[in-house]
């Protein structure tokens, strides 16, 4: 028994031993091919994917969405070097539009409307608010390639207001590690532990990553909202917002970081204030496409009213503080049925048009500024 057990012991000592150096050999292959970016970077370059789309369930979008991004991570529809005048835009998902097929997301219909000088580089990450903003704006406009970009507009507020109904603590006080993990795709490895800086770590991460992604896509456009309309048919609906003062004042404070960044890079700095379908007595066709929610736990929903009056106030908060600052911005002003939207505040084919063609007016007078 006991010879059992020492061979055994050294058989498992030696296919460790084999393993660990089989990983080793593979780590330095790996290596040498670069497969994970060493810079900033909100989606991974030269990548994309397909987001297979139920028309009978998503209304105004009648085709599947490809989704691709270029070597500098942004969703775009042409070459940043063969254009004179070159534009960065960042938001969430109503900026990133992956329901929306390439060609028609509001950023590259944006482009298509301003002419052929024109590049228009979408960097939209859904879930990101003005915490995010701020980072991106720092570090993506750090890029060799994008130095001579001359204006940003930054489509904001959505994410910023439900965040803080979710959990204010979170918003007003997330580390800043935690901020750049979910503003950037991909960081400088230099600050993360040892074992976290090799391929093959990042390889599972990345392959954990995707999989999680296209599970909770896939969710979003079937199972999952309809188990949220479902649950807040049952729920309580509340009328009330929390006091929004705390969560107002960090979006200021936000909005005037990214001013004094954009005067520092004398950069034309535009905003687009947030359009949603939210609306008191909202009809029941639409009602019935609303899936947000205030709360982590899902037990109680607000109501449409007092979503769309915090969306106001937030809206309004913005406009203020560019009023003050001289800083242009877009009121985006937009029909509160499918013919903009197809759930909350996410725009549809037809609502990327009208959004591209006031930013686009807007952009046309200032640019000749």
């Amino acid at each position: 028994m006991k010879l059992f057990s020492k061979q055994f012991l050294k058989k498992l000592a030696l296919s460790g031993v084999f393993t660990l150096i089989l990983l080793v050999l593979v780590e330095i292959i790996l290596s040498f091919f670069q497969l994970f970016p060493a810079d900033y970077y909100t989606m991974t370059p030269n990548s994309g994917f397909t987001w297979k789309i139920n028309s009978e369930e998503i209304t105004g979008i009648y085709q599947d969405s490809e989704v691709s991004f270029d070597e500098l991570g942004a969703r775009s529809i042409s070459k940043y070097q063969d254009k004179e005048h070159k534009i960065v835009v960042f938001g969430g998902s109503t900026t990133a539009c992956f329901a929306l097929t390439q060609s028609k997301d509001w950023p590259a219909l944006l482009e298509k409307k301003l002419g052929d000088s024109y590049w228009v580089g979408n960097f939209g990450r859904p879930g990101n608010s003005s915490n995010h903003h701020v980072l991106q704006f720092k570090h993506i406009l750090e890029k060799p390639e994008l130095s001579d970009v001359k204006t940003v507009v930054i489509m904001q507020g959505v994410n910023d207001f439900v965040a803080y109904l979710i959990s204010a603590d979170s918003y007003l006080n997330s580390p800043n590690k935690d901020l750049k993990r979910f503003a950037f795709q991909h960081i400088p490895d230099d600050h993360l532990p040892f074992y976290k800086r090799f391929t093959l770590y990042k390889l599972g991460s990345s392959a954990k990553r995707n999989i999680l992604f296209y599970f909770k896509h896939s969710d979003h456009l079937t199972k999952a909202v309809e188990d949220i309309k479902l649950l807040k048919q049952k729920s309580k609906i509340i009328d009330e917002l929390p006091d929004l003062t705390a969560g107002l004042a960090h979006y200021e404070k936000n909005i005037k970081d990214l001013i004094k960044q954009a005067n520092e890079k004398k950069i034309k700095l535009v905003f687009v204030t947030q359009a949603t379908m939210w609306k008191p007595d909202l009809e029941k066709k639409y009602e019935d496409l609303m899936v947000t929610s205030g709360f982590a736990n899902n037990e109680a929903f607000y109501s449409t009213k007092a979503f769309y009056e915090g969306m106001e106030v937030f809206n309004e908060r913005l406009m203020k503080v560019c009023d003050q600052n001289n800083i242009s911005y877009v009121d985006l002003k937009l029909p509160k049925t499918t013919e903009s939207f197809y759930d909350d505040f996410h725009f549809n084919e037809s609502g990327a048009e009208l959004t591209s063609d006031q930013i686009a007016q807007s952009l046309k007078m200032l640019l000749k500024e």
